[in-house]
């Protein structure tokens, strides 16, 4: 790309090659007396003068901060700024020296957070964390990718759920320990679980952020280029206040949304008395902490004992069932008569059945396994859940043969591997169906989800943490249960042997729990839920979809160039020097838009319109089955529209619509039909109507469906709006349109569609999924129509947009929307798919920019102007309208 000096008043600059200028961001004010500097084109956001240790210090920070965002600490609030700090300590930085910058992020983050791990050897405790941190610090240069993107803000809370996802699956099944989400047990977020579960929340903590750090650079370039009060003294003008204003408020409605989500906590099918008991550990904290043997069984038998002996006094009501943690029965009670007897007799004093962990032997030489038994005064029911993730290198040791030969400890110390389970953890008892998960499990999502979706109607963690001490460990773990109890809609119970032990209702509320390395009983009724949330029944889609979008981000980063240097007067309204843009090359040599260049349309466009009344229109309508509506669509619009022409593109409807169509154009020579020998979708059936037209000469062409939905006495409207346009769409979404008969899924889609494609396109459409539009023929013209490849309602948006970034004026006209009254709509999944897809991936690999805003309105609606794109990625963020005057809506970018 061809680069000119920077100029100002006093003549060219040109940077010296040795020490480079770097553009002022939010840390480093522009000196006093400094012409305005525009944004740089990467959105760097730091000081002109870096030292070395600068952002390396910053990406220090931004992992302790997030470590303080974790329990025990739990300041929730530092969770989105340590992100967005990081957000703009790697932005614009080289792929190599981001993902640097990311591992002192990643180190900083979790040797703190990992911390307990140290029992078992300080050795462990750095390799765990120095892993772990290693597939962390991806998402610092994947950041920096998306970050070349449009609304970058968008990419990287994707970006961060497909880390996690990474992590929390490889390598050995993963360790999915630190996820964002679990930093939010208790905030605005929270609700947000039992809508998508933890990648969710993730999101949303990561995606503010990245709005944070957007709304940061849009402040530091208002005050570089004049705004506010520095244009108060220098004459600037207040022209990227609104951005500023856009994405803080975007981040603030993220925050608070959660808050809008409904947590119901009443019982569905009846209440369950429970007891959790925690017997505590002979040591705190250690390889010892459990002692020896039996110890830690008669501690629960003991605490069973003083459940039994409250019960009686009636302090306590009578339990339906009593939990005791992992590892609460250290001997095999299966094959130990004196651990079966042990569990029987509190079983007996209890007078309800026990949920006990419990390591069983085998079943082969050196193999055990850690379980959840259904204990009775009868003794084991059969009931029994195995452990079906156990921990690398702390249950199970990967390549033991080698291993224990290079490190000796590891022969003793783990002289057993524990084998993983196959079924579920969904046990029945007490006349309802537990979901239990041992330790940390409680981690990963499909453990738990599997519980619920067969038939658990309460969630049981039993966990051991006596060996991690004091550093958090149980804190976190606790945390990582209020956000299951949330996600699934279900009161859960945490018990442990040494604490912290817990009772949750079904919102994340802790009811009552213990501290650390205490005895004691904990004793309540939790209602019994039946009712999947929308994360249960989602299940991994949530996830499989945001980390999609994130990978597919990343490789349109690859692919996007790096942004080169920017000037004053290069395409930057608020720069006091203008000087002429230079074009850009491809590697093919031929020249293509450089950013702020105009895109001319086809010939013509640029003329003066002729008056619709001196035009040739033709309305095009696709059907298929429509028999029953074609008759009196067609009778309304020749009424209305006398002098516009009709053509019908028929997709061998088997109820005969095609036979219709040719019986009404016998009779009207207005009328014309085009038919296709098979249904291939609502793009292919329009495209073959555009063709057909253009070859005929029309000069307006229209959409319009069969169903009687878009009102034909309406077309005028459109039509009145091309004398100053080129694409007129009629629109349910602006001020004075309709909807009739609509059911509140299919207005929570369209609205829901629209916004996603604004956010993700940038398009400043109210109602870019629109079917009801007038076109002049120059627009389609000036597509390669055989190459659009897009099929159902996302035709429309391909179409309008292309539109808009081509330079043509595109207004919105109100009309009424009417829900047919006959026959069957062609609302499919596979339409909001392809359209999900379609519209990322386009908002990915859209690469060009179009010409610079030449918005105007004409008394039908809404003018939407060209898109001015600016060369800081930052600036694609959530945009609001600007007033341009009395009668004029500027939606575009600034």
């Amino acid at each position: 790309m061809v680069d000119t000096a920077p100029v100002t008043d006093t003549g060219p600059v040109t940077d010296a090659p040795a020490t480079p200028a770097l553009e002022p961001g939010p840390l480093d004010p522009a000196p006093a007396g400094a012409p305005p500097t525009p944004p740089h084109p990467t959105g760097r956001a730091l000081p002109r003068r870096l030292t070395r240790l600068t952002r390396p210090a910053l990406a220090v920070l931004a992992g302790a901060l997030l470590y303080l965002a974790f329990p025990p600490v739990g300041l929730w609030p530092l969770a989105p700024v340590a992100l967005t700090v990081l957000t703009l300590t790697v932005r614009g930085r080289r792929l190599r020296a981001s993902y640097g910058l990311g591992m002192l992020f990643s180190l900083a983050f979790l040797l703190p957070l990992l911390r307990f791990v140290s029992f078992v050897g300080a050795d462990g405790w750095i390799v765990l964390s120095t892993a772990e941190a290693a597939l962390l610090a991806l998402v610092a240069p994947a950041t920096t990718l998306v970050q070349r993107l449009p609304a970058p803000w968008l990419w990287t809370g994707a970006i961060w759920v497909a880390q996690e996802a990474l992590r929390g699956r490889a390598p050995f099944g993963g360790f999915p320990w630190g996820r964002i989400a679990f930093s939010q047990p208790n905030s605005p977020y929270t609700a947000l679980a039992a809508l998508g579960g933890a990648p969710l929340v993730t999101f949303a903590v990561a995606t503010t952020a990245a709005l944070l750090a957007t709304a940061l650079t849009h402040a530091t370039t208002a005050r570089a280029t004049g705004t506010g009060a520095a244009a108060r003294a220098t004459g600037g003008t207040a022209t990227r206040i609104r951005p500023l204003l856009a994405t803080l408020t975007g981040a603030l409605t993220l925050t608070l949304a959660g808050l809008a989500v409904p947590l119901p906590t009443t019982a569905q099918h009846g209440t369950l008395n429970v007891a959790a008991v925690q017997g505590n550990v002979p040591e705190a904290g250690g390889l010892g902490a459990l002692g020896e043997a039996f110890q830690v069984t008669d501690n629960h038998v003991t605490g069973t004992e003083n459940l039994a002996a409250a019960v009686r006094a009636g302090r306590t009501p009578q339990p339906d069932l009593v939990l005791w943690p992992e590892n609460s029965s250290d001997i095999d009670p299966l094959t130990n008569p004196t651990a079966h007897a042990a569990l029987t007799h509190a079983a007996t004093v209890a007078g309800a059945p026990l949920l006990v962990g419990a390591v069983l032997d085998g079943p082969g030489p050196r193999h055990v396994r850690n379980a959840g038994l259904i204990w009775t005064t009868d003794g084991p029911t059969g009931a029994m859940y195995v452990k079906r993730h156990p921990v690398p290198f702390a249950e199970y040791l990967p390549g033991r043969a080698l291993l224990e030969k290079l490190i000796s400890r590891f022969a003793d110390e783990m002289p057993n591997d524990f084998l993983a389970g196959t079924s579920t953890g969904a046990l029945p008892v007490a006349g309802t169906v537990i979901g239990d998960v041992i330790c940390f499990e409680v981690a990963y999502d499909g453990l738990v989800r599997d519980n619920v979706n067969h038939g658990a109607e309460l969630l049981v963690i039993q966990t051991n943490n006596a060996s991690f001490g004091r550093k958090g460990e149980s804190q976190q773990q606790l945390a990582m249960s209020r956000l299951r109890a949330v996600e699934h809609g279900r009161a859960t119970i945490q018990v442990s042997t040494s604490g912290q032990s817990a009772l949750i209702t079904p919102d994340g509320t802790i009811l009552t729990q213990t501290g650390l390395y205490e005895a004691g009983v904990l004793s309540a009724q939790l209602p019994l839920r039946t009712t999947h949330t929308l994360a249960t029944r989602l299940g991994i889609v949530p996830e499989a979809v945001l980390t999609a979008l994130g990978a597919l981000a990343m490789i349109a980063g690859l692919t996007h160039p790096r942004r080169t240097r920017h000037h004053p007067g290069d395409n930057d309204p608020t720069s006091t020097t203008h000087q002429p843009t230079p074009t850009s090359t491809d590697r093919t040599g031929d020249d293509h838009q450089h950013p702020g260049e105009t895109h001319q349309p086809a010939a013509g466009t640029d003329q003066k319109r002729r008056g619709v009344e001196a035009t040739r229109v033709v309305v095009c309508v696709p059907t298929y089955n429509e028999r029953e509506n074609l008759p009196d669509t067609t009778r309304r619009l020749r009424q209305a529209n006398p002098a516009v022409h009709l053509l019908v593109i028929d997709d061998a409807s088997p109820d005969g619509t095609g036979k219709i169509a040719d019986e009404l154009a016998d009779d009207d020579d207005h009328i014309h039909v085009l038919h296709r020998p098979g249904k291939s979708g609502l793009g292919s059936a329009y495209i073959a109507g555009f063709t057909w037209a253009l070859q005929h000469g029309y000069d307006i062409i229209v959409e319009m469906d069969a169903d009687g939905s878009h009102q034909p006495e309406q077309l005028p409207r459109l039509l009145d709006a091309l004398t100053d346009a080129d694409l007129a769409i009629g629109s349910r979404w602006v001020p004075g349109g309709t909807v009739h008969n609509w059911p509140r899924s299919r207005l929570v889609l369209s609205r829901g569609a629209n916004a996603y494609v604004r956010a993700a396109l940038g398009v400043p459409l109210h109602d870019a999924t629109a079917g009801f539009r007038a076109y002049r023929a120059d627009v389609l013209r000036a597509r390669d129509l055989d190459q659009v490849a897009s099929q159902g309602y996302c035709f429309q948006v391909d179409l309008a947009w292309r539109a808009w970034q081509a330079g043509f004026r595109v207004v919105e006209v109100p009309i009424d929307f009417v829900e047919r009254e006959r026959g069957a709509s062609k609302m499919s999944r596979a339409i909001v798919a392809e359209g999900f897809w379609r519209v990322g991936w386009w908002a990915l690999t859209s690469l060009r920019r179009g010409p610079a805003s030449t918005s105007q309105r004409t008394g039908a609606g809404a003018a939407i102007p060209t898109p001015a794109r600016p060369t800081d990625p930052t600036t694609d963020s959530l945009t609001t309208p600007t007033a341009t005057g009395p009668d004029t809506v500027d939606a575009g970018r600034p």
